[in-house]
């Protein structure tokens, strides 16, 4: 019996009793009905993507449901007249809800994307602007005093980068690096925060102000701004308004006709359906892809 190995005495040992043995059958299936019901399910549940945005929560049940109204709104299209809807969504939340940092960040991003979507030709539709842009700052600000987020951080900077956008060169000079500094932020604590806003920001502020603002501030700012979007690029190839945001800094910075046009052609080419629960992203993505092409070559994207 000593010699006899281990295996040999598990055989000679008794049959477990029945019931024993329909438990452990009803245990095997039950299991296996349940990864198949996995498979099954798996492809409907909305996936969490790493760098989107997260829907602001709170305890108070009114306050969620318009935050949830909001929400819905907001993937659902971007445009002027849904930031429209949005705002007053958000800011009677923040009545029922008041200093919620994450309600407050939401409707810095509202502002500013109310403000994105509006015509700029004239002096009073840049006042308009202004004002909205500033309504962000006071918003992010305040969601920055109660607690310091990459979302506070990243809305401050981008409103305030769009309120300089009509200010003088002195002005954007002295903001450059304050609004660099916020951006450091984010790439720290978050650098995929919103699929790589940090290096959309950069390098359009590097297009948009003059080349002689870049002189005094110094070039690694431009190093930044190419290595940042590059960045957001690789992780998540499938948002495409991160190829229009390059397309038009290649263009305008580097003068590269050739690299702008290829990278929009990349977004343009890229299918609608290509990024499940951000349709409404892609399609603004693709529409800016649109313009910035129009815009380089005088002619309307060639659709095949």
């Amino acid at each position: 019996m000593k010699n006899q190995s281990f295996v040999s005495r598990l055989r000679s040992l008794p049959p477990a009793p029945g019931y024993l043995r329909t438990l452990f059958h009803v245990r095997r299936k039950l299991f296996l009905c349940l990864v198949l019901l996995s498979l099954v399910l798996l492809p409907a549940i909305p996936l969490a993507f790493a760098g989107g945005l997260v829907k602001a929560t709170s305890a108070n049940p009114e306050a969620q449901k318009l935050i949830d109204q909001a929400w819905k709104l907001d993937k659902s299209e971007y445009t002027a007249d849904i930031f429209r809807q949005c705002i007053p969504l958000m800011e009677q939340a923040d009545k029922l809800d008041p200093k919620n940092p994450e309600i407050l960040s939401d409707l810095s991003r509202y502002y500013w994307s109310l403000g994105d979507e509006l015509p700029k030709q004239t002096s009073e539709q840049r006042k308009i602007l202004e004002d909205l842009y500033a309504r962000g700052i006071k918003y992010a600000e305040e969601s920055l005093k109660i607690r310091e987020t990459p979302a506070g951080h990243m809305w401050h900077a981008i409103n305030r980068a769009a309120g300089l956008e009509f200010s003088n060169i002195f002005t954007q000079a002295a903001a450059f690096i304050p609004i660099y500094r916020e951006c450091q932020y984010v790439t720290k604590n978050d650098p995929d925060y919103y699929y790589g806003a940090g290096g959309r920001l950069w390098t359009e502020i590097v297009s948009r102000v003059p080349r002689k603002v870049i002189e005094i501030v110094g070039h690694k700012y431009v190093d930044e701004a190419v290595e940042q979007i590059n960045r957001a690029i690789e992780k998540e190839p499938r948002y495409v308004d991160n190829y229009a945001y390059k397309a038009r800094f290649m263009y305008i910075f580097y003068k590269n006709r050739e690299e702008a046009l290829k990278l929009l052609d990349q977004a343009l080419k890229a299918d609608p359906g290509c990024f499940p629960g951000e349709d409404a992203l892609t399609r603004v993505g693709q529409r800016n892809a649109r313009l910035a092409w129009k815009k380089i070559t005088g002619k309307d994207y060639p659709e095949k």
